[in-house]
C-alpha cells in the first residue's frame, strides 16, 4: 500500500517588523515635536509661498534637508542596528543557548577548564542608542544624498504622471519632488538602507506602519488630496501649482508620524483579494 506523496510546503518568508523609536527621553519627547515645527514652518512660510513659490521652495530646502536629518539621527536607529532588526537580535538570543551535542558537551561551546564546559563570550552589541555621533552622523548624510538622487527624479514622474504640466513649470516640478522625497525617504533609507526584500514591501504597501512608513504613506496621500483645489475655479493665490499639493504633503507627513507612533504602530494595509477595497488589520 503506497502513500499518497505531499507536496512541498511553501516557505514563507518572516514579515519585517515595524521599526520603533528609539527608548531616550530625547527621541520620545522629539518624535512629536518634529511634525509639530515643520507644519509651523510651513504656517510662517506661507505667505511667501504663495507670492514666490519657486524662490520659497528653494530657499526652505536646505532647512528641511536639516530638520530631517535631526529627526533621523535623534529618533531613529540606522539600518543594521540592533532596534531595527529586532527578529535578527531575538534569533540571537536564541544562539546563546546552544543545545548539548550527543557526546554530552555543547555544541558550539569552548572548554574553559577540564570537566567544564562553557559558553563563548559574546562581544557588545551595537545598541543605536548608545552608537557615536558618527554613527548616526555617516548614514544620515549617506541617506540625504540618496533621496536627493534616486527620490527626487522618481517623485518628479510621479507628479508628471498624476497631471503635473510636462511643458512648464518645470523648477515647481522638481523642488516640490524634492520636499516629498525628504518626507518620504529620509528615514526609509535611513532604517532600512538598500534591503531588496524591503524595498519590496514598501513599493508594494506591504510594510506596517510605523514613524517613517507611516509619515511615506501620510505625504503621498496627502499630496494626492492636495491636488484637488487646484482645477477648481476659485482664482486664488494659493491655487497655484504646487502649492496645495506641497501643504497636503506636509500635513500628511505630521498625521502619518503621529498615527504610525501611536494607534496605528505595527499594523499592515491588507488589499482585499476580491473587491477593490482595502483596510489597516
Amino acid at each position: 500500500m503506497t502513500s499518497t506523496p505531499t507536496s512541498p510546503s511553501t516557505y514563507v518568508p518572516p514579515a519585517s517588523p515595524a521599526i520603533p523609536v528609539l527608548p531616550t527621553p530625547l527621541a520620545q519627547t522629539y518624535v512629536f515635536i518634529h511634525p509639530c515645527l515643520l507644519l509651523g514652518i510651513l504656517a510662517l512660510r506661507f505667505q511667501s509661498l504663495t507670492t514666490d513659490p519657486v524662490a520659497e521652495l528653494l530657499n526652505d530646502l536646505p532647512l528641511l534637508a536639516l530638520l530631517q536629518v535631526i529627526f533621523v539621527m535623534i529618533c531613529l536607529p540606522p539600518a543594521g542596528s540592533v532596534l531595527s532588526s529586532k527578529s535578527e537580535s531575538a534569533e540571537d538570543e536564541k544562539k546563546d543557548k546552544v543545545p548539548a551535542s550527543p557526546s554530552g558537551g555543547a555544541a558550539g561551546s569552548v572548554v574553559l577548564k577540564p570537566g567544564k564546559v562553557g559558553y563563548r563570550r559574546r562581544g557588545p552589541k551595537n545598541d543605536s542608542s548608545s552608537g557615536s555621533f558618527l554613527a548616526k552622523l555617516i548614514p544620515a548624510l549617506l541617506s540625504l544624498i540618496l533621496t536627493f538622487l534616486l527620490a527626487t527624479p522618481v517623485f518628479a514622474a510621479l507628479l508628471v504622471l498624476f497631471g503635473a504640466p510636462i511643458t512648464t513649470h518645470h523648477w515647481q516640478t522638481l523642488l516640490c519632488a524634492a520636499h516629498m522625497a525628504l518626507l518620504t525617504s529620509t528615514g526609509l533609507i535611513y532604517v532600512h538602507g538598500v534591503d531588496g526584500s524591503v524595498w519590496k514591501e514598501v513599493w508594494g504597501a506591504a510594510r506596517p506602519l510605523d514613524v517613517v512608513w507611516g509619515g511615506a504613506l501620510g505625504t503621498g496621500l496627502g499630496a494626492w488630496l492636495g491636488a484637488v483645489p487646484i482645477p477648481l475655479d476659485w482664482d486664488r493665490p494659493w491655487q497655484a501649482y504646487p502649492i496645495t499639493i506641497l501643504v497636503g504633503a506636509y500635513i500628511g507627513y505630521a498625521l502619518g508620524v503621529g498615527l504610525g507612533r501611536t494607534v496605528l504602530f505595527g499594523k499592515r494595509i491588507d488589499f482585499e483579494e476580491e473587491g477593490e477595497g482595502k483596510k489597516v488589520d
